[in-house]
């Protein structure tokens, strides 16, 4: 389907902001075609009027109301018409006519002519056509003529019943002390209008009689200038007149005086993609060579040329705007010279060459969504109105991306394509939808605000879909990459609706979450308020978070801090509903939530009461209410109690009831599903990279417990260290509060936090760790705490819990680079239970939490409280009897030696430093430059490149290194998909 555009006048980029010039074959003297251009020499700050802007009020003329228009400019009536006054014999006499004007003129000479006098106007036209007689006066003084000054007077039937007047109000124009000679003057003039128009051998006529020139702008009269005209006759150049000072021969004032040809550039482009046609469409602001001068268009593709008869034009990809550069053929464009007809069109066709269609589709579509961005979403965005650097056909496919910097396009797949081994694209610039995409990244580039906004590739590739889709009306966003009319991606499937955190996967994925949201407010904008205003309404509310969304969950924030008229988004904003209505079917809601629940239970019971509450929820909006609560459980290590779910029982407001089977000896997962009334819902708890709660049942033997209430727990026998012997801030404290940090202790008011009341430091490794614990024989060893911790993804930032060096836990992570989301982020106190004994041997138990941070973004880190080290009494290492926890037990004979049932009642594995017949070493579970991690040998030859087989093997193994080497000391550049 073609582009569709919002109904205007102005198409062009800069057809709304300012004067649309149509240039002769001078084009570099940039002067407006039949109006003046001022000049330096005229002293005003301001441009000159290009047409007159008038308004309609009623005038008296001699006790009789007529309708009047004004010029907004000179406040004198351009046009007057009314009943008519009676002229006996007018018609019929010019002297009856012209006395009569004359006298009309004197009498509301103060209304025609403000501050002039009636002897400043001088009979100059009394005719008739046999129905109306015109009678016209032409405005000098001091005998000095004021161009285009005059007072018109038309009778008809012995009415006079039209006056105009152009008159020029309140002239002054001082005569100067001293004035330089016809010669001098004409020299002056003369060197600086050639420069002006580029024309230095073109003659220059003597200059006219004195004249007054009024430089009129938009809304005022800037002044009056005492000049005489010279006159620049370039032939087939063109000709100039100019208006020189009469004091000084500054130029005042230029005009062209050309009779131009004119005629429009039309470019062939696809219609979406190439399988569905292609449409005509103007050569926006290009630069053209037309007639042999260089020349750019205008925005509707027109051009100029002189004389007024056939010539050539020479087209190009390169415009104001937009610089294609062909990277199929060392970055040469492609161009055509074709003949065009006064008044006629040229099209340029490029169709049946794909990589040269390219070039052309690739200049149209820049051009199409910049003036859109221009028209709809923001005329002032940075970096809009540069020249956009393109590059297409290089040589890759089925991609297409922006680089901050320029936007850049695959080649097709080589055809035939054999869809069975190869995926089959087209060429990525030949696709509008692409195009629209990849530049919709440069909008929300330019248009974040420092300091308030930030970049998030995931919606930065729902935010470019959404710019595209709404330029084209289509939620299906690229068509025709694969060669047919299916989209690339579809914001508005219709069996399934992109939800967060659900579907937060690959980058693009991830996008369609924003994507599908903002097509769905679009769609309630425009049932709402209708097409025109409904999408405006949609493109502001883009508008906002383009400029201050930090990711796609704080997106709902901006667009209902954009919609709010009031400073004060607790009583809501005008479209709160529908707003919050769009975001909440795609999992986007203000709304969190708690679990009060039991940590470790030491009674034996077969469940227990947990209460849920739900908050950020809005009152005011239906969607919004909670229909419902769901528990969800996973069965125990010990396969109790079976999986299963029930539904929550209301307790008033949004607050809900459950029961939770417990486990023996074990912890319980469970989470809770927040039904809201739109039919979508919410997981419990609020932390994308841990979702399930834990609590704990069993009977245990406290090894060491704190509340850290009982004084500063470094003087307890805890330390804390970094690696690079830098101060570490970890810190006993009351909490601080924090955008991730608690803002109240668990219990009492003391916690352990890394960073109190701030975020941990950059590319740093800390570590606290407790005093030892002497765990005797107990098999089942477990760490049970209260947890509020926000760490990155563990891609990026590793929180660890170390028991005797061995990991016992670490935060989750996507594994998938920068575009992870999961980053974990508590909200709430978790309990939170670990089993050691899997960990560690031996007795004496050390354990440590540890953070290793990279250079990217940090948050609150660790905050502990009510910490205990239990152990479960049924589970005894050495007493011969295979508890649950145990892998084996030999009693006496269990032993942390070769072959043996170790004494944690584990059995021998690879990783644990100790050789059994099995292995050839074992140097732990990180292994060694010796020793794999599968516990086999590695010989190390004297250059230190693997060995392998013989010197053919090491050769080889050297080569690989060598290159691998290379490789990652090379600048990669993460390319995503359209």
């Amino acid at each position: 389907m073609a582009v569709r555009f919002r109904p205007s006048i102005c198409m062009g980029l800069l057809a709304c902001a300012a004067t649309a010039y149509a240039f002769g074959p001078h084009a570099t003297a940039r002067l407006n075609a039949d109006t003046l251009t001022v000049l330096p020499g005229a002293r005003v700050a301001r441009s000159l009027r290009v047409q007159r802007s008038v308004r309609y009020a009623p005038a008296v003329i001699a006790g009789t109301t007529w309708q009047a228009t004004w010029d907004e400019a000179t406040g004198v009536p351009v046009r007057l018409w009314g009943p008519g006054l009676a002229a006996p014999g007018a018609n019929a006499d010019p002297a009856i006519a012209e006395a009569f004007a004359r006298k009309i003129l004197v009498d509301h000479l103060a209304l025609l002519a403000p501050g002039a006098r009636a002897s400043d106007f001088r009979l100059v036209s009394n005719t008739s056509d046999g129905a109306i007689r015109s009678v016209g006066f032409v405005q000098s003084v001091a005998g000095v003529p004021v161009d285009g000054g005059q007072i018109g007077f038309e009778f008809k039937r012995d009415k006079l019943f039209v006056i105009g007047s152009s008159a020029l109000p309140n002239v002054i124009a001082a005569t100067p002390y001293a004035r330089l000679a016809p010669g001098e003057l004409q020299a002056r003039a003369a060197d600086t209008l050639r420069a002006l128009v580029a024309l230095p051998a073109a003659p220059v006529s003597q200059p006219g009689a004195d004249e007054i020139l009024p430089l009129v702008g938009d809304h005022t009269v800037l002044g009056y200038r005492l000049v005489s005209a010279v006159e620049l006759d370039g032939k087939a150049d063109g000709r100039y007149r100019a208006y020189a000072d009469v004091a000084t021969g500054e130029l005042v004032a230029v005009q062209q005086l050309n009779e131009y040809a004119s005629g429009t550039v039309l470019y062939n482009g696809v219609d979406r993609y190439p399988g569905n046609g292609y449409v005509a469409r103007p050569a926006t602001h290009a630069q053209l060579t037309v007639a042999g001068a260089a020349e750019t268009s205008d925005p509707g593709g027109g051009i100029t040329w002189s004389p007024d008869a056939p010539t050539t034009v020479t087209t190009s990809t390169t415009g104001d705007y937009v610089v294609i550069f062909n990277d199929a053929a060392s970055m040469t464009q492609t161009t055509a010279t074709l003949p065009i007809d006064p008044g006629g069109q040229v099209l340029w066709d490029e169709s049946t060459s794909p990589e040269d269609d390219a070039q052309i589709d690739a200049y149209l579509d820049t051009n199409i969504i910049k003036t859109f961005v221009y028209q709809n979403i923001d005329p002032n965005m940075p970096t809009l109105l540069d020249p956009m650097k393109v590059y297409v056909n290089e040589a890759n496919t089925c991609n297409a991306f922006f680089d901050g910097d320029s936007l850049n396009f695959f080649a097709s797949t080589p055809i035939p394509c054999d869809s069975k081994t190869t995926t089959c694209c087209e060429n990525t610039a030949r696709i509008q939808d692409v195009n629209f995409h990849e530049y919709g990244h440069r909008v929300h580039t330019a248009e974040i605000i420092p300091g308030v906004g930030q970049f998030d590739g995931a919606m930065s590739e729902g935010a470019a879909d959404t710019i595209a889709v709404n330029i084209t009306g289509d939620s299906g966003m690229g068509r025709g990459f694969f060669y047919t009319s299916a989209p690339l991606r579809e914001l508005n499937p219709p069996d399934k609706e992109y939800s967060w955190p659900t579907d937060i996967g690959e980058i693009h994925q991830t996008g369609l979450i924003f994507g599908g949201t903002f097509w769905d407010l679009r769609t309630a904008a425009i049932a709402q308020y209708g097409q025109v205003a409904g999408e405006a309404l949609l493109l502001k509310w883009y508008l906002g978070a383009l400029r201050r969304a930090v990711d796609i969950p704080s997106s709902l924030i901006e667009v209902l801090a954009t919609d709010d008229d009031d400073g004060d988004l607790s009583n809501g904003t005008p479209n709160e509903c529908l707003i919050r209505a769009a975001f909440g079917a795609h999992g986007l809601r203000t709304a969190s939530g708690t679990v009060e629940a039991p940590g470790a239970i030491d009674d034996e019971a077969a469940a227990i009461g947990i209460a849920i509450d739900a908050t950020g929820i809005s009152a005011r909006c239906a969607t919004d209410q909670v229909a419902g609560m769901t528990l969800q459980w996973h069965a125990a290590f010990n396969g109790l109690p079976t999986p299963g779910t029930m539904d929550a029982t209301p307790a008033g407001g949004s607050r809900f009831f459950a029961q939770l089977p417990l486990s023996q000896h074990d912890s319980v997962t469970y989470t809770v599903y927040v039904n809201f009334a739109d039919g979508s819902s919410m997981q419990l708890a609020d932390n994308l990279a841990d979702r399930y709660y834990q609590s704990y049942q069993g009977h245990t033997v406290p090894l060491y417990c704190t509340d850290f209430e009982d004084g500063d727990p470094f003087t307890m026998g805890w330390t804390q260290g970094t690696d690079d012997d830098s101060t570490s801030t970890w810190a006993w404290t009351e909490p601080a509060g924090g955008i991730t940090n608690p803002h109240a202790a668990f219990s009492g008011t003391h916690i352990l936090a890394e960073d109190p009341g701030g975020d941990y430091v950059a590319s740093k490794h800390t570590w606290v760790e407790l005093p030892p614990i002497d765990t005797g024989h107990y098999s089942d060893v477990r760490l049970q705490y209260r947890r509020w911790l926000a760490v990155q993804d563990s891609e990026f930032d590793q929180a660890k819990i170390l028991a005797n060096g061995g990991r016992a836990w670490l935060n989750s992570t996507q594994n998938m680079g920068g575009n992870s989301a999961f980053d974990h982020v508590d909200k709430e106190w978790r309990f939170h239970d670990v089993p050691l004994s899997n960990t560690f041997a031996g007795q004496t138990l050390h354990l440590r939490f540890d953070l290793t941070s990279d250079s990217g973004v940090q948050y609150a880190g660790w905050s502990i409280d009510d910490l205990c080290i239990v152990a479960n009494p049924l589970a005894i290492c050495g007493d011969g009897t295979k508890s649950l926890y145990e892998q084996c037990d030999d009693g006496s004979a269990n032993a942390d030696a070769a072959n043996a049932c170790r004494t944690n009642c584990r059995l021998p594995t690879c990783g644990d430093s100790i050789v059994d017949t099995d292995e050839e070493c074992d140097d732990g579970s990180a292994g060694s430059k010796t020793c794999s991690t599968k516990c086999k040998a590695i010989k190390v030859a004297p250059s230190g490149c693997s060995a392998g087989g013989g010197a053919g093997g090491l050769a080889v193994m050297c080569v690989l290194a060598g290159l691998l080497a290379r490789r990652r000391g090379q600048r990669k550049l993460h390319v995503s998909r359209a």
